[in-house]
């Protein structure tokens, strides 16, 4: 049983990708067909249907993280976890899946995130637009207090 379940959507990578592919049908359609325009047409597509959102859902054993339809995902286990906090994103970190200073990050929008500090030593940060939902939900299963 799900204690917390939420779906981010990125409006921001909507609209650039859509612009991109307006752009190049606008290309092609001035210029002729070309493979390089439709090549990146495809990748356009694919970027914006793996993603296009990002599920957070943290029970008592895990909290997983997918990015739309959940191809690329990551379960964190509950008792890995030695810490979690609310932080503030730097603009530059950007969105996606990010390495960052000790650690990775999962981002579609916004700079909210909720940090776990892992007993491996790594980070691991969630992008969020509900940060205190969440990290009420993971500290309720970690037993930790703010």
């Amino acid at each position: 049983m799900n204690i917390y379940q939420h779906t981010q959507r990125s409006l921001l990578l909507l609209i650039i990708i859509i612009f991109v592919i307006c752009f190049m049908i606008f290309l092609m359609y001035r210029f002729g067909f070309n493979w390089i325009g439709a090549v990146v047409m495809v990748l356009m597509v694919c970027a914006l249907y793996l993603f296009n959102s990002l599920t957070v859902r943290v029970n008592q054993d895990c909290i997983y993280v997918a990015f739309g339809p959940g191809l690329i995902r990551k379960k964190i286990p509950i008792n890995t976890i030695k810490f979690t906090g609310k932080v503030r994103n730097k603009w530059y970190y950007g969105f996606g899946i990010r390495l960052i200073p000790g650690g990775q990050m999962y981002n579609v929008a916004g700079l909210d995130a909720i940090e776990l500090k892992l007993t491996n030593g790594k980070i691991f940060r969630i992008g969020t637009d509900e940060p205190d939902r969440l990290l009420e939900a993971i500290q309720s299963q970690t037993g930790e207090r703010t």
